[in-house]
């Protein structure tokens, strides 16, 4: 009769160790970026589908309705880093300069702040808007000034994960990838 192994030696050990070692620290930091990846790629959608709805509101009510930042969840007085609510506007015209949210019954729909390292921008004709209003036919007010891009991207993304969101004057919207915030 021979002598069988039962177990590990301590060399064989330190190797399988130090294997699992080198291939945890390289998996670690891919999938870092892919969940920021996901990050960026999700917050647009997010953004695109409160466009969408508010849109699809405004045609429903034939009213006007925003799309706005809100650090309250009651009114339009925060920006895009911020929480998000839906409104029935009830601004005196579809070129006014901020909208009216005239009671709480007003709020159609809420969404929470995006995160830390989360970035929202938008642009419209040079500036800056903190909003984005549709008329009753579902057309963008405010859209002599031209349309209004939204960029999204979280911190640590990379490539082209960062979204580009245009809403056109005519309302219809359109989503891209972008490398805008990724490194």
């Amino acid at each position: 009769m021979g002598f069988k192994q039962q177990g590990l030696t301590l060399i064989e050990l330190l190797v399988t160790m130090t294997v699992f070692a080198v291939v945890v620290g390289i998996a670690i930091p891919s999938f870092n970026s892919m969940v920021q990846n996901t990050r960026s790629a999700t917050l647009g959608e997010e953004i695109l589908g409160a466009l969408q709805y508010a849109r699809s509101e405004a045609i429903k009510r034939g009213e006007r309705v925003t799309l706005c930042g809100s650090s309250d969840g009651t009114d339009c007085d925060g920006g895009w880093a911020d929480n998000w609510i839906v409104v029935v506007d009830t601004a005196a015209t579809d070129d006014a300069a901020s909208p009216i949210v005239a009671n709480s019954a007003a709020v159609l729909r809420f969404w929470e702040a995006p995160g830390n390292g989360a970035t929202v921008t938008a642009t419209q004709g040079g500036s800056s808007p903190s909003f984005v209003r549709f008329t009753r036919q579902g057309t963008l007010g405010l859209s002599g000034t031209g349309e209004v891009t939204l960029n999204t991207s979280f911190n640590g993304c990379s490539s082209n994960s960062a979204r580009q969101i245009t809403v056109g004057a005519a309302g219809m919207l359109s989503t891209k990838r972008s490398t805008s915030g990724c490194s």
